[in-house]
């Protein structure tokens, strides 16, 4: 008889008395010892017991598959049956699976072999604890962000975890707190500094993937994480829902607010290598709404091409190679915007007048918006906030937290509610709040520069000055080598679009 050995543990349960991997592997060797079974391979996971893709619990399933395969005898030993996995579902298709294959499964803890009414039993007994736990979980991290510190965890880079001080703890702080890494830091602040200076995310993340092992935090720094990581308001010392946290800020808000507008612009904006596609990162494609981009066959004209082929399984058409020659397209837009462009910078009093008239009534119209959004906002915190009593009032009951912690933090989650109650009522009264479009005698300022720049200008400079008005253009073609455009146009292309129309009418 082999027996094969499993042990797991999930990352929080390491420490506990009984549960560490050397523990559960030294019960395993004692009993598979005891009848003179021969211990063959040892599997171990640390992965929480919720994933049925762990690593090693699926090599061990392939192990046996292979041994059964060669006639082998085999037996499966557990420290507890909760080890192989904390969801019924798994654990009763795992174990049916290993009935047919004639391997029993062991568990110390539970005397041995189990009928498989208390094995499923003690399977929904793990589940629903895995259940409670998480409710329990999330409701301290809903408590501990309610007082402005960070959930425990992970730090974040550049900043580490200490103990907190006996003050801190008295005013509802988690056992450690955040503070900032030395070491690390200095990399933090260059990678926003090289962002918020118009560097692309991927150049940010490919310098940051050549630093030390220690600069890094032992961290890969892919660009998926690295493009996570700069969005992260935990380095202005705020919460991502912008409420403030009780940690100290690494970045400058400026900074931060720079480095923020930098990735905007370069999603809407993609930087070009070639710098001779006028419309890439603005082009969509008529047929299937994916991006277009530059494309260029030596002795033929440039032209757009549909990128959808390379989004995989996510393109709504992967087989479209759908193209149009730039010059059209290019051409037809410039002509459109030029001719807006025109009416903006003319000298007619007449025509200022009624541009200053339309702006005014314009800016009301944003004013409005404005304050419906502010007033969305004021209505999703305080939610929040009622959420917040809720949960203070389960830790009490649970003993999380004291009789004295739960009225503190009633009293400040009460008064927090009532300023945003307050601030609705102020808003639905009198909707006053900062105009969204900037002053048209700065427009118009821009304007002239603008019309030369799209007359005159490389292809970059162009680029830059319909990156103000345009959000996404679609060409659809009406017959051969005519086009009509479908352009959906920035708040301030759709403002000076809409008072040129007046105008002209």
């Amino acid at each position: 008889m082999m027996a094969l050995i499993y042990t797991r543990v999930s990352s929080d349960e390491q420490a506990r008395d009984g549960i560490s991997l050397d523990a559960q592997l030294a019960e395993c060797r004692r009993y598979a010892a005891r009848p003179g079974w021969v211990i063959g391979v040892e599997r171990q996971d640390v992965l929480s017991g919720t994933r049925d893709d762990r690593r090693e619990y699926q090599a061990l399933l392939a192990d046996i598959r292979r041994l059964r395969a060669e006639g082998r005898t085999v037996v499966v030993v557990v420290a507890a049956l909760d080890r192989f996995g904390r969801k019924l579902f798994e654990r009763v298709r795992c174990r049916e699976e290993l009935k047919a294959l004639g391997v029993p499964t062991h568990s110390v803890r539970e005397g041995g072999e189990v009928s498989d009414i208390v094995a499923n039993v003690l399977a929904a007994v793990a589940e629903e604890e895995v259940r409670r736990l998480g409710e329990r979980v999330r409701a301290t991290n809903r408590h501990l962000v309610a007082g402005g510190w960070h959930h425990v965890g992970r730090a974040p880079w550049g900043y580490v975890w200490r103990p907190s001080t006996a003050e801190e703890r008295a005013m509802g702080s988690p056992k450690s707190v955040l503070e900032i890494d030395a070491v690390s830091a200095t990399y933090v602040r260059e990678a926003f500094d090289r962002l918020a200076r118009g560097d692309s995310i991927r150049s940010v993340a490919n310098w940051l993937s050549r630093l030390p092992e220690r600069a890094r935090a032992g961290r890969q720094m892919r660009y998926s994480a690295v493009h996570v990581i700069l969005q992260m308001r935990t380095y202005i010392g705020r919460f991502e829902d912008g409420g403030a946290g009780r940690w100290p800020a690494l970045i400058d808000s400026e900074i931060w607010q720079q480095a923020q507008e930098s990735i905007a612009r370069h999603s809407h904006l993609p930087k070009q290598a070639s710098r001779e596609y006028l419309l890439t990162g603005f082009m969509r494609c008529e047929r299937c709404g994916s991006r277009m981009s530059g494309w260029h066959q030596r002795g033929r004209p440039l032209r757009y091409r549909c990128m959808g082929s390379q989004q995989g399984a996510a393109a709504p058409d992967f087989r479209c190679y759908h193209n149009m020659r730039c010059e059209q397209i290019d051409g037809a837009l410039l002509a459109e915007i030029a001719e807006m462009l025109g009416v903006l910078t003319a000298r007619d009093p007449k025509v200022r007048a009624a541009l200053h008239e339309r702006w005014r009534a314009g800016q009301r119209d944003a004013d409005a918006a404005d304050a419906d959004a502010a007033i969305r906002g004021l209505e999703r915190d305080a939610d929040k906030s009622r959420q917040r009593l809720t949960d203070a009032a389960v830790l009490l009951v649970d003993g999380t937290i004291d009789k004295a912690g739960y009225e503190r933090l009633r009293d400040r989650v009460q008064a927090d509610l009532e300023l945003a109650e307050a601030e609705i009522a102020r808003l639905t009264g009198i909707r006053e709040v900062r105009p969204a479009l900037p002053p048209l005698d700065a427009v118009l300022a821009e304007a002239g520069s603008w019309q030369r720049v799209l007359a005159e200008g490389c292809a970059s400079l162009r680029r830059e000055v319909l990156a103000h008005l345009v959000l996404t253009i679609t060409p659809r073609r009406t017959m051969r080598d005519t086009f009509s455009l479908d352009i959906r146009w920035t708040p301030l292309g759709e403002m000076l679009l809409r008072t040129v129309g007046e105008l002209a009418a």
